[in-house]
Order: C-alpha cells, then structure tokens, then sequence
C-alpha cells in the first residue's frame, strides 16, 4: 500500500511540476520586444491587439505604446477574472523602448506603463 501511495505522489508531482513550467514559457517575455522595432515584432509576433494609430508608411509605429492581450477577463463565480496586457513603448525612431505586463480590470481604463 505504501508503494502504491510513493508511486501516485511522485506522479501528482511531476503532473504539478509540468503544468508550472509550461505555463512560465511563452511569446509574451518582454525582453524579446525591446530593441526592436514595431514591424520586427509584428512580423514575429502578430499584428498588435492595440495600436492607438497607424503605422506611417514604412508600417512602423513611433511615439506611441502598443499592445497585446495575454490572457483575456474570464467569468468567475465570483466575477470576471482580470485581464492582463503586455505594452510595448516605441520611440521617435520606432524602437522599442519598454515593454511591461500589465494586469487591468475589465471596464477600467488601462494603466499607464
């Protein structure tokens, strides 16, 4: 019986482990966005969920801060989720800046990065 009882932990332990580290990796580390400009990251990335403007006519964003959703409100039993956002802050040039998640409730106006 013990051995049974070792065998079903070290599984639940490695099911656990697992489901943790696949969740830290993913598309949305801001490190990969800076320095690059906003065609870069679109061309590897997508189009962005949020652009204030339009690119100008070489498809670049400047001045402005861009976004993409990385995990969208859901319903709750207790009410909706958060949603969480990654902006990406370009530069006069183009290049980004910064890029920083951010956590916003559904309804509210998104923070500032």
């Amino acid at each position: 019986m013990k051995r049974i009882l070792r065998r079903l932990t070290a599984a639940l332990l490695t099911l656990c482990v697992g489901i943790m580290l696949s969740g830290c990796s993913g598309k949305y580390d801001e490190d990969d966005y800076i320095g690059k400009t906003s065609q870069e990251i679109i061309e590897q990335f997508g189009e962005f969920d949020y652009a204030p403007e339009t690119p100008d006519g070489n498809g670049i964003y400047k001045n402005c801060r861009c976004g993409y959703t990385i995990k969208e409100a859901e319903p709750g039993f207790l009410g909706r989720s958060d949603e969480v956002l990654l902006f990406i802050s370009f530069d006069e040039s183009g290049v980004a800046q910064t890029a920083r998640k951010v956590t916003a409730r559904v309804g509210k106006t998104f923070p500032c990065p």
